[in-house]
C-alpha cells in the first residue's frame, strides 16, 4: 500500500480489441492494465515496483534520452499558449518538447482517453515523463506553460543497474578492508564509477549529498573544541571514569559509561551532533585509561544512533508519532527497556575477546525467540479452533 495512491480497477485487454473488467481478487497477467488514482508523487513511488510499466509504454519507448535523466514533470497549460485547442498528436509533443505526456487533468479530474486524441485546453495539468532536452529549454516554454514543477525522486527504476551497483559497492568495501585505500578514496571512487555507468545521474550524485548532515555535524565540532579548550572535556571525563572504575568491572565500566552519557545526549540533540559533541570527551576517557580507541569509538557510533526514549533523538521517531498517536509516554515506556537492553548487550559485545562467542549468542537467542513465538501462535489458534 502506498500513501496517497488508491486502486480505481483491472482491466484485461481481448483480442477483439476492447477490455473485460477484472474483480480486484483476481490474479494478475502480462498485459493487465491496473489503473490507480493518486498523486503525481505517489506516481512517483508506483513506478519504482518491479513488474509494472506505464500505460502509455509506446510513447515512452520513442524517448531518445537516457532513463537516469528521466523524471516526471507537471504543467499548466497557458491560456494563451500553441497548445490550446490542439491534441497531443496534432502538436507532435514528444518531438516538439522532448517529453511524453502521461496524463491529463481537467479540473480536478483524469481524462480517460487516449493521451494523443486529448484536446487540450487552458488550465490542463499536464503529468510528463521529460529528459535533458525538455529540461535545458524549460526556459523557452513560458509562454506554453504557466507553471511547470519537478515530482520528487520520480526518475524511473533501473533494474538492470542493480548488479552494477551492488558490484561496485562491494568492491568500494572490499578495497577498504584490503587497505588498498581509504574509505573516503573507495566510495569516491565508486560513486565516481556509477555516474560514468549510468547507475547515478550527475544531479542525483549532487542531491544525494546531505549538506544539513554537515551543518549539523560542523558546529558541533566547534562546540566540542571549545569544551577542550575551557576544561570542561577534561572534567566530564574524569567524572565519567569515576564512575567506571567505581563500578569495578575494568573496561567494560568505563564503556558502559561513555555509552550512557552518549545515549542520553542523543535523545535530546542529533545523533550526529551527539557524537561530535561527546567524541573528545570519550577520546580522553580512552587515552587517559589505555583503552583501545577503536573500541571507543565503536561504543559512541552505537549509543549515538539508539535513540529509542524520546520522539525528539531521531527523524523516524518523529514521523511515526503523528500519525500512530504516540505520545513522549510512549517513548519512555518503550523505549527505555530496548535501551537497557542494548547497553548492556553493547558492553558486553565489545569487552569479550572472543566476539564470534557474542554472535553465537545472539543468533541462539534470536532462534529461541521465533521458535517461542511460532509456537506461541500456533496453541493460540489451536486454542481458538477448539
Amino acid at each position: 500500500k502506498l500513501p496517497g495512491l488508491y486502486l480505481v480497477s483491472l482491466e484485461r485487454p481481448t483480442p477483439n480489441g476492447t477490455s473485460t473488467t477484472l474483480d480486484f481478487e483476481t490474479a494478475l497477467e502480462e498485459g493487465d492494465v491496473v489503473w490507480f488514482v493518486g498523486t503525481a508523487n505517489a506516481v512517483g513511488d508506483l513506478r519504482k515496483i518491479p513488474g509494472l510499466v506505464p500505460y502509455e509504454s509506446d510513447e515512452l519507448k520513442k524517448m531518445n534520452e537516457r532513463v537516469q535523466y528521466r523524471r516526471l514533470m507537471e504543467a499548466v497549460v497557458a491560456r494563451k499558449g500553441p497548445l490550446v485547442g490542439k491534441t497531443v498528436r496534432e502538436v507532435r509533443f514528444r518531438t516538439q518538447y522532448g517529453a511524453a505526456v502521461i496524463a491529463v487533468h481537467r479540473e480536478g479530474q483524469r481524462i480517460h482517453d487516449l493521451i494523443a486524441n486529448i484536446k487540450l485546453q487552458a488550465g490542463d495539468v499536464l503529468l510528463m515523463e521529460v529528459g535533458d532536452v525538455f529540461m535545458s529549454n524549460k526556459s523557452k516554454y513560458d509562454s506554453t506553460f504557466v507553471l511547470i514543477a519537478q515530482v520528487k525522486d520520480s526518475s524511473p527504476p533501473r533494474f538492470r543497474m542493480l548488479f552494477p551497483a551492488l558490484f561496485l559497492t562491494c568492491a568500494a568495501y572490499g578495497c577498504y578492508i584490503a587497505k588498498l585505500s581509504t574509505l573516503f578514496g573507495t566510495g569516491l571512487a565508486a560513486a565516481i564509477l556509477m555516474v560514468v555507468l549510468g547507475v547515478l545521474s550527475e544531479e542525483e550524485a549532487r542531491e544525494a549529498i546531505r549538506w544539513e548532515i554537515y551543518l549539523t555535524i560542523a558546529p558541533a565540532f566547534g562546540v566540542g573544541q571549545a569544551l577542550i579548550n575551557s576544561g570542561v572535556a577534561a572534567a566530564v571525563a574524569s567524572f565519567l571514569v569515576r564512575i567506571g572504575t567505581a563500578v569495578g568491572i575494568g573496561h567494560a565500566g568505563l564503556l558502559s559509561s561513555v555509552y550512557l552519557a552518549t545515549v542520553l545526549i542523543s535523545q535530546l540533540v542529533a545523533n550526529n551532533a551527539a557524537a561530535a559533541l561527546i567524541f573528545p570527551i570519550a577520546m580522553g576517557v580512552a587515552e587517559s585509561e589505555n583503552i583501545d580507541l577503536a573500541l571507543m569509538g565503536y561504543t559512541i557510533m552505537l549509543a549515538a544512533s539508539a535513540a529509542f526514549m524520546t520522539p525528539f533523538g531521531y527523524q523516524t521517531n518523529l514521523m511515526v508519532m503523528g500519525p500512530g498517536g504516540y505520545s513522549t509516554a510512549d517513548f519512555l515506556m518503550f523505549g527505555t527497556p530496548m535501551q537497557i537492553v542494548l547497553w548492556i548487550g553493547t558492553t558486553i559485545f565489545l569487552v569479550v575477546e572472543e566476539w564470534w562467542w557474542c554472535w553465537v549468542g545472539s543468533f541462539a537467542l534470536l532462534v529461541g525467540v521465533l521458535v517461542f513465538r511460532v509456537t506461541g501462535d500456533l496453541q493460540a489458534k489451536k486454542a481458538k479452533n477448539d
